[in-house]
C-alpha cells in the first residue's frame, strides 16, 4: 500500500514550473531531467513566458516604428522621381501602417504565432526523427522538452526590449542576416531568412534541446545528439521559406508592410 502511494506521488505532475525558467540557464541538465520526467504536458509555462516578452518587445518598438514612418525614414530610393499619384499611394499605405493594428496587432500575432508554430513543427520533426532512430519516447514528452528548450527565445525578446528602448532604433538585421544584402532575391533571400534565425539564443536552444533529447529518447548519447541536430537543421531550412516567399511577393507587389522590428 505504501509502495503504491509512493509511485502515485512520483507520477503526480510537479507544480511551480515558474522556478524552472531561471534554472534552465543555471542548471540546464538537471532542469531538463525534471521536464523529461513529467508525464503530463508542462509546455504552457515556457510558451506563455515567451509570448509575454513578445508583447513587451512590440510595445516598446511600436512608437519608434511610428516615429520613423512619420519622419519618412522608410521612403524608398528614388521616391522623388515617382509620379505624384504613386507618391500619394505610397504615403497613404505608410499612414495605414501607422494604425494600431499594424503597429501592435499584427506584430504581436506574428510573433506569438511564429513561436507557437515553431514549437509544433519542431516537436513533430524531432518526434519523427527520434522515432526513426529507435526511440519510443512519447510525443507529449518531446513537445515538453522542445517548449522548455525555447526559453532562450524569451531572453532574445527581453534583449530586444532593452536594446530598442535604449537605442531608440529598430533591429533591422536579426541574427546573421546582415551577411546578405537586404534586397537579395531568390536563393539569397532564402539563405538570408535562414541566417536571420541564427544567434546566441538559437545556439542555446540547440544545446538545451540536445540535453533534453538525450534525457527523454532512451537512445545512446551520440545517436541522440546526431538525430537532434539533423531535426534542428531540417527546421532551420523550413524557417528560410517565409523570407523566400516574401521576396517573391515583394517582386509582384512592392511596398508591402513588414512586421519585423
Amino acid at each position: 500500500m505504501k509502495r503504491e502511494k509512493d509511485q502515485t506521488k512520483e507520477n503526480k505532475p510537479r507544480k511551480g514550473y515558474l522556478k524552472w525558467l531561471p534554472q534552465m540557464f543555471i542548471k540546464p541538465r538537471s532542469t531538463m531531467r525534471k521536464v523529461a520526467a513529467e508525464v503530463e504536458s508542462n509546455k504552457l509555462t515556457p510558451l506563455v513566458f515567451i509570448f509575454i516578452l513578445v508583447i513587451i518587445a512590440v510595445l516598446v518598438a511600436a512608437p519608434i516604428k511610428r516615429q520613423q514612418l512619420q519622419m519618412g525614414a522608410t521612403l524608398p530610393d528614388g521616391f522623388q522621381w515617382w509620379s505624384e499619384q504613386q507618391q500619394q499611394q505610397y504615403l497613404e499605405a505608410q499612414e495605414n501602417q501607422a494604425s494600431p493594428i499594424f503597429m501592435y496587432g499584427f506584430p504581436v500575432l506574428n510573433g506569438i504565432a511564429g513561436y507557437f508554430i515553431f514549437s509544433l513543427l519542431m516537436a513533430s520533426i524531432l518526434y519523427l526523427a527520434l522515432t526513426l532512430a529507435g526511440s519510443r519516447a512519447p510525443r507529449l514528452k518531446i513537445g515538453n522538452i522542445v517548449a522548455w528548450a525555447m526559453v532562450p527565445f524569451g531572453l532574445r525578446e527581453l534583449v530586444k526590449f532593452f536594446v530598442i528602448g535604449s537605442s531608440r532604433k529598430l533591429i533591422e538585421y536579426p541574427g546573421l542576416s546582415n551577411l546578405i544584402d537586404a534586397e537579395a532575391t531568390g536563393f539569397s533571400a532564402y539563405l538570408r531568412g535562414i541566417l536571420s534565425n541564427i544567434d546566441i539564443y538559437w545556439l542555446l536552444f540547440v544545446v538545451f534541446l540536445v540535453i533534453g533529447a538525450i534525457q527523454v529518447s532512451g537512445l545512446k548519447k551520440r545517436k541522440a545528439i546526431i538525430t537532434t541536430v539533423i531535426a534542428v537543421l531540417i527546421m532551420l531550412l523550413l524557417q528560410g521559406v517565409p523570407s523566400l516567399a516574401g521576396s517573391l511577393l515583394s517582386g509582384l507587389n512592392a511596398g508591402g508592410a513588414g512586421f519585423y522590428f
